[in-house]
């Protein structure tokens, strides 16, 4: 079936409309006229795949890897850096009035990307031991694309990738340790690409971002994309008022370490203990704790100037937002990866109005988005 792209919506999925019924479409731009193979019929939408251009573009560039619909990894190499951040802005602003229902979205939202290049500091590859096979998994499928050199991932992790020894030793340690996928019988090996070195477990290095040594390992979550990450912190940084600031979901305290030396009191709430406890040495001075953001919430809701949240792709619980939004604070900064989510959350902050927003195209390449508004009580 042909069918014209209208817009885009997350994941880098283009929408277009069949007999009346939405269709999402996977590999194609906004405006082009493609040819779709049919994927899957579900309840309010079906979803398709470009099987050919009938007119294209002119966003549309060559994928820049030749592994590029192998490998499972890069999604959306079809446009540039520039029109990447900017098409996932196009997204944000689209999800906040259609989801959230604002009439508030800032008219003239700044997008920060980078190159496409060597951008990733971190990396999950799969070890087959058996059959003495590295690489990503392949798409849509739970065998592994042998790949020797990734144009996305740093140096160093294009090093190991290479040569494979370092990953096959910590494939196999994990085989002793049980550490290994069910579904695919394969090793996952996290890596994560420091100043100085790289680690493929609990070991911890450090990365400098601006004016902060971060201390973290592969088994935690940082940011990949270390280039890009300065313009986020900055936005944070400029952006927290008052001096009492939550961060929740804090992670290794990435936010937190923002207000080191400031004599700004700062709670950091974060589940996983291992992130909470490379988060004490990144932030030391902050008052850290071990907990669901829900569940702590109930027991220490307190008043604070500043909100700062970045949670999971799932969005804010329904219970979170409501503990958050009781405790009634001026400022909250929602930093999220998912638009969509985002917006459904923001359309219930009733008492807010977004004064600020901005676009960071972490994750070029990709479809993936990551945002960050600024919410001022009304």
């Amino acid at each position: 079936m042909a069918l014209r792209i209208e817009k885009m919506a997350s994941e880098g999925v283009g929408i277009a409309h069949d007999n009346g019924k939405t269709v999402l479409v996977k590999g194609a731009l906004p405006g082009e006229l493609v040819e779709c193979s049919a994927v899957e019929s579900k309840k309010g939408y079906d979803t398709a795949e470009v099987s050919g251009i009938i007119e294209q573009s002119p966003m549309r560039i060559e994928p820049r890897c030749p592994y590029y619909g192998k490998c499972g990894g890069c999604d959306f190499q079809i446009v540039s850096e520039k029109d990447s951040a900017c098409i996932k802005r196009d997204i944000l602003v689209d999800n906040l009035v259609r989801i959230g229902h604002r009439e508030d979205v800032p008219k003239d939202i700044p997008v920060h990307y980078g190159s496409f290049y060597g951008y990733r500091h971190r990396a999950r590859f799969h070890v087959d031991v058996s059959g003495g096979k590295w690489g990503f998994l392949a798409r849509k499928s739970s065998t592994i694309t042998e790949i020797r050199s990734c144009p996305v991932i740093s140096e160093r992790l294009n090093e190991l990738l290479g040569d494979g020894k370092e990953l096959i030793r910590a494939a196999r340690n994990a085989m002793f340790s049980n550490r290994i996928d069910r579904t695919t019988g394969f090793a996952e090996i996290s890596a994560f690409d420091g100043d100085d070195a790289v680690t493929l477990g609990a070991e911890t290095v450090t990365i400098t971002i601006g004016d902060i040594r971060y201390s973290v390992n592969a088994n935690v979550f940082f940011q990949s994309n270390p280039s890009l990450l300065a313009s986020l912190l900055a936005f944070v940084r400029d952006n927290a008022e008052g001096e009492s600031i939550m961060d929740l979901y804090s992670g290794v305290g990435t936010f937190s370490a923002l207000f080191e030396g400031s004599g700004k009191r700062v709670y950091a709430v974060e589940r996983n203990k291992a992130c909470l406890e490379l988060s004490k040495r990144n932030a030391p001075s902050a008052l850290s704790f071990t907990a669901d953001v829900a569940l702590w919430g109930k027991k220490n809701g307190r008043s604070v100037d500043t909100v700062i949240v970045d949670p999971p792709r799932t969005g804010l619980s329904p219970e979170a937002l409501s503990l958050i939004l009781s405790w009634k604070p001026e400022r909250i900064i929602y930093i999220s990866c998912n638009s969509s989510t985002l917006s459904r959350d923001v359309g219930r902050m009733h008492e807010y109005t977004i004064t600020r927003a901005s676009s960071f195209d972490f994750y070029p390449g990709t479809g993936h988005d990551e945002s960050a508004l600024v919410m001022d009580r009304a």
